[in-house]
């Protein structure tokens, strides 16, 4: 966050790149999560 606020990011910004980054380290593994179901299901 320090770093967003140092690169003229107001702290509203910086937090919102921040749950960007969340969103997607979590949407990644849902992915590999559901993926790794559907082989699964494939191989059953």
């Amino acid at each position: 966050m320090a770093k967003r606020m140092a690169g003229r990011h107001s702290k509203l910004e910086a937090i919102r790149c921040l749950k960007r980054y969340i969103a997607r380290e979590v949407f990644t593994l849902i992915c590999q999560w559901q993926n790794e179901i559907d082989q699964a299901r494939i191989a059953a």
